[in-house]
């Protein structure tokens, strides 16, 4: 690779300028200005484009900059902590990235040549009013008709339905004689392309936060288009569709991490410069606590997520488990910090405006949304649950292989194929797999000066609790199974039946994931990174949680908090991401890039 995913990161940093400096495009101030009007952050938009960040949505193979996936992981989290109504409207780009898995030669090479040229705002119309989640119920038409398809039916609710240039849609090509599941198919189009009839956006929805995007819908009447925007052969919508949002929904991971790094920031700084009771109120011991948990939250979503990234290189198939222990993990990591820094806050967690931190609420109140689309929260546990059974059936028949390549951050990856990515992972997991290794490779450690005998008897015996859990875990999905295959049969008007108790297991496995990623990520990099990381008190504390996401006043044990506190309070003065690397970001004061094209100057 040509360069880090960090150095990336700290490029287009400098490209963007400081968020506290409201003079810049994308700053705090004016994005709650703007947040107000309900208004599109336009010029923050247009910087953002300016860097090139089309670019990093096509492969390098077709012409442009996607070399690894954590590129978009990180890029996506420079603009998340500045503001989501710019972070969530430019990542709509991600839905071109179904034309490199379903499209043929040509179609790719012509999809990649209109992005690259700049200008292409994709949305996704997927959900109908009347359906939601439940794909296999819409009702849209796509009619074959001579070489084209007439498109009628209506999307909604959905990211960019009004100002797209670009529409991913389903539309239905079967008949009720066709299987369900074959009856869609998945069409890429060019809004300028429609050869007659009319295409018009759904008024926008008020929402409760990203007031400024355009979450609104797309309406379709008798529109024609080309036979060639259809992706994949008739019928494979659906699968086309799942294979996307397997990598979306990983993606997701990297808006998570921008909100919750700005709320701990906005947080942890006007806390440290309140005085009360005689003093600065972050050292009050529950304040001081809380914003230590808050951080070693981050800590373990970002292992989680830089671990799922480098999965989409190397275990790209066995995504339809993965992809959604991500997302869902790395969501509720965050959610629970926002309400723990919102009792923190106090009062001023519920004014908007920017003299009362009015930052930290739109950030809660933006953040929010990760959970619910690309599949929301229930929609990824259900499928977590539904394939349970495969996972269990798996578990311990792995070969043995060296995980090197997943958890050390200096490893080079293969090249990122999301066509690669299956909807039928068979119950593989890496991440769950390589637990036996990473307890062996932990056995051999030998004590240093910040890690002792102590502290590595501990961490043994939280991974050998690890081990017992999944074991224990997957047991219960047998157990569960028959149990409910003994219950007598309940009225129900819904074709969706999957046990609340397995949904708890998937919610059990989510928490146990991060905390392997987590393990994974220590041994494997420790050695290279700083002290504070390497001595493994951060991680103990974080295998000590029941819940890896949720904690109490009381949990933590005072010089460990203290540690986490100050290493917190030193990334924030240093003027760092909150993260287990040193990722710089924007210096005070500083102006975004003006007048010239990154994209072009880079090249």
């Amino acid at each position: 690779m040509n360069q880090s995913s960090t150095a990336l990161a700290e490029a287009f940093e400098d490209w963007l300028g400081d968020p506290a400096t409201e003079w810049n495009s994308l700053s705090f101030a004016g994005a709650l200005e703007l947040d107000e009007r309900d208004e599109l952050p336009a010029a923050g938009i247009d910087q953002v484009r300016a860097f090139g960040f089309n670019r990093y949505f096509v492969p390098e193979r077709l012409g442009g900059d996607l070399r690894a996936a954590e590129d978009i992981l990180m890029l996506t989290r420079v603009i998340a902590r500045r503001d989501m109504n710019v972070a969530v409207s430019e990542s709509t780009q991600v839905w071109m990235m179904l034309a490199w898995i379903g499209g043929d030669a040509e179609q790719q090479a012509k999809w990649a040549a209109t992005v690259l040229h700049g200008g292409v705002v994709p949305c996704l119309a997927y959900s109908e009013p009347g359906h939601g989640a439940d794909l296999a119920a819409n009702r849209f038409t796509a009619t074959p008709d001579a070489g084209q398809y007439v498109l009628s039916g209506e999307k909604w609710p959905i990211n960019r339905g009004r100002t797209s240039t670009h529409v991913v849609l389903l539309g239905t090509t079967g008949d009720e004689g066709t299987p369900a599941k074959r009856r869609q198919s998945m069409f890429l189009v060019d809004r300028s392309q429609v050869v007659s009839g009319e295409v018009t956006g759904v008024p926008r929805v008020p929402t409760y936060g990203l007031r400024g995007c355009d979450i609104s819908g797309i309406a379709f009447d008798d529109a024609r288009v080309d036979a060639s925007a259809r992706l994949g052969t008739e019928g494979e919508g659906l699968e086309l569709a799942l294979r996307g949002l397997l990598i979306t929904r990983t993606f997701c991971t990297g808006l998570s991490l921008g909100t919750g790094d700005t709320m701990l920031r906005t947080v942890a700084g006007f806390l440290s410069d309140r005085v009360l009771y005689d003093g600065p109120a972050n050292e009050i011991p529950y304040v001081t606590e809380s914003l230590a948990n808050a951080y070693l939250s981050l800590l373990v979503a970002e292992c989680e997520s830089l671990v799922a990234m480098r999965g989409l290189h190397l275990y790209t198939e066995q995504f339809s488990i993965w992809a959604n222990l991500a997302k869902v993990q790395v969501a509720r990591l965050v959610d629970f910090n926002s309400k723990v820094l919102s009792r923190t806050l106090g009062a001023r967690y519920f004014m908007r405006s920017a003299e009362h931190v009015g930052t930290f609420q739109k950030m809660l109140r933006d953040g929010a949304v990760v959970s619910v689309f690309d599949g929301s929260e229930p929609v990824c546990l259900d499928s977590l649950a539904l394939q349970l059974p495969a996972l269990a059936k798996a578990h311990g028949h792995t070969p043995d292989e060296d995980w090197r390549r997943l958890y050390d951050l200096r490893a080079e990856l293969p090249a990122f194929e999301p066509d690669r990515v299956s909807v039928f992972g068979r119950g593989r997991d890496a991440t769950f797999a390589s637990l036996p290794a990473l307890i062996g490779r932990l056995a051999g450690l030998s004590p240093s000066a910040g890690c002792d005998e102590d502290r590595l008897a501990a961490l043994r015996g939280r991974a050998e609790e690890l081990r017992q859990e999944l074991d224990e875990l997957l047991a219960r999905v047998q157990e569960v199974r028959q149990w409910t295959a003994g219950l007598p049969a309940q009225p129900s008007a819904s074709a969706k039946s999957t046990p609340p108790r397995l949904i708890r297991v998937a919610e059990e496995l989510s928490a146990l994931h991060a905390k392997v990623a987590a393990l994974g990520v220590w041994l494997f990099n420790r050695d290279q990174l700083e002290g504070f990381f390497a001595d493994g008190e951060w991680l103990q504390a974080a295998l000590a949680r029941r819940q890896i996401h949720q904690y109490e006043a009381g949990d933590l044990d005072p010089s460990t908090a203290r540690h986490l506190f100050t290493r917190m309070n030193s990334q924030l003065a240093d003027n760092e991401f909150f993260s287990v690397r040193r990722v710089r970001m924007a210096e005070p004061g500083a102006r975004e890039a003006a007048g010239r094209d990154h994209a072009s100057t880079a090249a």
